[in-house]
């Protein structure tokens, strides 16, 4: 992987962090578990553990590389939780990263997110799948609504709760210089995009991924929190 800065945090009212990350040699991946007693965890956990195997086989297209490991992962913990009555109802979501050449391929699903920045500005890559998301979409709310709506934790996909499972691909071209973030809702739920964008563009990787997390606690810290930050 190029230069990046990885950091992950249980949060200020949690007891356990069900985030789970992995940065490989051109890729990473970030999960952010649900699921009551310990699913949460065990659900995050086996989409990393998963995909890094799955992506081991590198002899297919990466849309399909990255697209059949998150369906892996989807069947595998589906599969726990139909088996294990006390991980059932548990998900994760994902976002996972490949870059290759002057080009990220990113596979999503859930309201982790991705976002490229660039000489342009900040600009989200992927689209959340989550209720506000879908009334953002319909006009019925705007996002400073989306911030404070009662639904605002409930996501439409997750990898792991149904049997199949749809995933989003999307491929940005990048420059040098340019940065990508990747992070779960604890980071985006309680700092702001233009925050987010003045931190990255005023500090080292390693200080402002450290920054961001500490912020996101100070916001509220309702969450865990994981922000993996690739200097391209």
């Amino acid at each position: 992987m190029r230069k990046y800065s990885a950091k992950t945090d249980v949060g200020k009212t949690r007891t356990n962090n069900q985030d789970n990350y992995y940065v490989g040699d051109n890729w990473c991946v970030v999960a952010d578990g649900m699921g009551g007693h310990n699913g949460g965890e065990v659900a995050s956990k086996t989409v990393i553990d998963v995909i890094r195997r799955a992506l081991m086989q590198r002899t297919i297209s990466p849309d399909a590389l990255l697209r059949d490991a998150v369906c892996s992962a989807n069947t595998a913990i589906y599969d726990m939780s139909v088996s294990d009555p006390t991980l059932v109802g548990m998900g994760s979501t994902v976002v996972l990263c490949y870059i290759e050449g002057d080009e990220a391929i990113i596979a999503h699903v859930g309201d982790s997110r991705a976002y490229h920045i660039s000489s342009e500005g900040m600009n989200q890559v992927t689209n959340d799948h989550s209720i506000v998301q879908e009334l953002i979409e319909s006009g019925t709310i705007t996002p400073v609504e989306a911030k404070t709506h009662p639904q605002k934790n409930l996501i439409t996909r997750a990898v792991g709760t149904d049997r199949t499972i749809e995933v989003d691909i999307d491929r940005v071209k990048f420059s040098e210089g340019d940065y990508l973030l990747i992070c779960t809702d604890g980071l985006t739920s309680f700092v702001s995009d233009d925050i987010i964008e003045k931190v990255i563009r005023e500090n080292d990787i390693d200080e402002a991924a450290s920054q961001l997390v500490s912020l996101a606690n100070s916001g509220g810290g309702s969450d865990n929190i994981t922000v993996i930050l690739i200097e391209l």
